[in-house]
């Protein structure tokens, strides 16, 4: 498809095309579904020069994660391409042999995939998986290249964190390994698939500021596939908008942003939430306070609520002599609340997801549900709760794609729950819910394979639903959402809120996102809860200095850089080790955190 918002650099393009590291004509890719062929991807044309950086942006499903993963010669399986070429370093890729594919892959060009959790291997530590890449393609493998990778991607404790194993790490910083790995070879040409989904907004910062820099240092070809139109403005030169398998834009990121020409690119950049710019807020702003105040969201003088949960001195860790997880902390979560809880990457914020669910048991504190009809004790592991609180309290998993089995259909995953919980999963009810999530009946056919990054998340979110649950867990689940299908899906939770009284644990590092739906805000990091309040008070100040670290690395469209926040709101300390600000806005004392 030619588009009239594509000539403005119809010959900048052109020029560059002779000198370009990658090269794509007129690609079309189908797969077969039973006699036919479905096509995905139609007419596709971009290049990309050394150190230059594309961002391939758009809708799930839209043909942009298939259309990337073609510069390493990769195809899903029943795919072909029915037209067209790919060029990397003057060779089509598609015409390799098997060894020069093997060479192509990880030596001229890497991946950075959207699930690190997936790209690693469970049962190798990953400071041998980067001793591996490195080995790969003959490059020096001691312990001190290792460790200078590791130090590249600004995991913690270098010599410590190469001897673990995947599943000891967050998802963020799994995500990290896998970008050294990547980047180990010193390929010509960089793809990144949704990279920093999993990371939180200083870790992002600093891994796109590292790939930039190795970008210009090496000469490398970048091409960056990401929803996140806030990462792709600040790292792209040129942005192309994928929709339904052909280019529909495609300008310098700058004029793009300025003024877009196609009615989805509108589309596209009016969904994004603006959460972080002053003015934001939460969809129901909670007068909920700090733990042991919960009160109503009503005002004048109702009584207080009670909190659906309590959690006091809150400690989980996952193992004996190793260091907590979550250290001592206090929250609560009142009926018809949002309670997000932010924090960089391994900052604790999934454990209390995860020890909330039942799945890593509690070590000490007070951890209660109290709801309309059901009450229980959260420290019981989920083996050991009751049907009823089992029901009660649902969780989303951030990771879609190992949430689900491969072999059962969407329509069999989301009538699992309602089977076991309600005693009937008719097909009418699983249409009902996978409609709900922005998908369709269509899909319950399909299985996941069969599904974009951001379909499985769908299918995750409606087997939550699925439950009738009274609390959901929402952990990292917009990562791997395009922005329209995010605002729909957070619309949805809304929804439920307002219909079913439905309350929320809402796990992100995505502040924009955070301050839209948010009703309070507790920042983790080392474990612990370092500030805790209602959503504005907690975005507009004063802060505590790790909170102003994450606004201030906080990314978004044609914004590099939050102001500073004024801290001119006089604080005073109680003896809880606690600086009170009011209206229920809590920070630690900074020299206790």
């Amino acid at each position: 498809m030619t588009d009239p918002s594509t000539d403005a650099t119809a010959s900048t393009t052109t020029t560059a095309a002779d000198t370009a590291t990658v090269r794509v004509e007129d690609l079309a890719i189908s797969y077969a579904a039973g006699r036919t062929q479905v096509p995905v991807v139609r007419g596709v044309s971009f290049t990309i020069a050394a150190g230059q950086t594309l961002g391939l942006v758009g809708e799930s499903g839209s043909g942009k994660s298939t259309v990337a993963r073609t510069l390493l010669a990769h195809l899903r399986t029943g795919s072909r391409i029915v037209g067209g070429s790919v060029t990397v370093a003057d060779q089509d890729v598609f015409a390799l042999s098997p060894s020069a594919t093997r060479a192509l892959r990880g030596g001229t060009a890497s991946v950075v995939a959207q699930n690190a959790g997936q790209a690693l291997t469970p049962s190798m530590r990953v400071g041998e998986q980067i001793r591996e890449a490195l080995r790969a393609h003959g490059e020096p493998d001691g312990p001190e290249r290792v460790t200078e990778l590791v130090r590249l991607v600004r995991l913690p404790s270098p010599d410590t964190i190469s001897r673990r194993y995947p599943h000891q790490l967050s998802g963020g910083q799994q995500q990290r390994v896998a970008i050294a790995m990547a980047v180990a070879a010193r390929p010509r040409v960089l793809v990144l698939d949704e990279p920093t989904t999993a990371l939180d907004v200083v870790t992002q910062a600093a891994v796109l500021d590292l790939v930039a820099d190795l970008g210009r240092e090496l000469g490398m070809a970048v091409l960056l596939v990401s929803h996140d139109l806030g990462v792709v403005s600040a790292m792209a030169d040129e942005i192309a908008v994928m929709r339904q398998g052909e280019i529909v834009e495609h300008r310098p990121t700058a004029a793009l942003f300025a003024d877009p020409q196609h009615e989805y690119t509108r589309a596209l950049l009016a969904a994004v939430p603006d959460g972080t710019r002053p003015g934001g807020g939460g969809h129901a702003p909670s007068t909920a306070s700090v733990p042991g105040t919960v009160a109503a969201r009503a005002t004048g003088t109702e009584p207080p609520v009670r909190p659906l949960v309590t959690a006091r001195d809150l400690v989980v860790r996952y193992g004996r002599g190793l260091p907590a997880a979550v250290d001592g902390v206090s929250f609560d979560i009142a009926p018809r609340e949002t309670l997000a809880v932010v924090g960089e990457s391994g900052s604790g914020k999934s454990t209390l997801a995860t020890a909330l669910a039942g799945l890593v048991p509690a070590e000490s504190g007070t951890f209660t549900y109290e709801g309309g009809a059901t009450s229980g004790d959260l420290r019981d592991p989920v083996a050991g709760r009751s049907t009823a609180l089992r029901r009660a309290v649902q969780l989303v998993f951030q990771n879609a794609d190992t949430s689900l089995n491969p072999r059962r259909t969407v329509g069999a995953a989301v009538a699992r729950p309602l089977q076991l919980f309600t005693g009937s999963s008719s097909r009418a009810r699983v249409d009902e819910l996978l409609t709900q999530v922005g998908l369709g009946p269509e899909f319950a056919n399909r299985l996941p394979a069969q599904l974009s990054g951001g379909q499985r998340q769908r299918v995750g979110i409606a087997r939550a639903l699925a439950a009738g649950p009274e609390l959901v867990i929402a952990d990292e689940i917009t990562t791997a959402l395009d922005v329209q299908v995010q605002a729909g899906i957070l619309g949805l939770l809304a929804d439920l809120q307002r219909e079913q009284g439905l309350s929320c644990l809402f796990i992100s590092h995505d502040l924009a996102v955070v301050r839209g739906v948010a009703d309070r805000v507790a920042v983790m990091t080392g474990g612990r809860i370092v500030e805790i309040g209602p959503t504005e008070r907690v975005f507009g100040g004063p802060n505590h200095p790790y909170t102003r670290t994450l606004l201030a690395a906080t990314l978004e469209p044609g914004v590099t850089e939050l102001p500073d926040v004024d801290d001119g709101v006089q604080h005073w300390r109680n003896a809880d080790g606690w600086t009170d600000h009011g209206d229920g806005h809590r920070i630690r004392n900074w020299e206790d955190a």
